[in-house]
């Protein structure tokens, strides 16, 4: 028993120290002209009610809209439930998992990343095995501030990279 314990504490101190056994840069300050340098890749931006095919899952945003919830489930003040009905479409002849909270976000025009939260009562979801042939369609929900403005939905099918799908949204 005692020698396991050893073990263990001898694999762990070694993963924590090849951890360590980086390379180590020096942060610097440097003036950033965004008007000399172009963006080197141009990400083609979709709109609602096309369909995209990333590999073998292709998605169609349908509609969107908003919700302020109920007095039990409410976005923070100055804040608002902005809810994408969209559906995914497997084109392989395997099935895929999808998982709403790993593969979307909505991004705003400053920049700002938005997760899938939990909100009011949606018509379906987008989370599961979705089978070879199949489709899916529901709603993901995000809390977004009520001024945000220039949104666009981003599908990630892949999570380990692979590309990305853009959405514009009509807010």
């Amino acid at each position: 028993m005692h020698r396991t314990w050893t073990w263990i504490l001898v694999v762990f101190l070694v993963g924590w120290l090849l951890c360590g056994c980086g390379e180590t840069t020096t942060p610097e300050r440097v003036e950033v002209d965004r008007q000399a340098d172009p963006p080197v890749e141009q990400i083609e931006v979709f709109s609602m009610g096309e369909t995209i095919r990333m590999g073998g899952l292709a998605i169609t945003v349908n509609s969107v809209r908003e919700d302020r919830g109920s007095e039990w489930l409410a976005p923070k003040d100055g804040h608002t439930y902005y809810i994408v009905d969209s559906t995914l479409e497997n084109l392989s002849d395997k099935s895929e998992v999808v998982s709403s909270l790993m593969m979307f976000s909505l991004v705003d025009g400053e920049g700002y990343k938005y997760s899938v939260t939990f909100g009011p009562e949606t018509r379906g979801n987008l989370d599961g095995e979705l089978g070879a042939g199949r489709k899916m369609r529901g709603e993901l929900v995000f809390e977004i501030p009520d001024d945000a403005i220039d949104l666009e939905l981003v599908f990630e099918p892949q999570v380990l990279g692979f590309g990305q799908a853009v959405i514009a949204m009509d807010r």
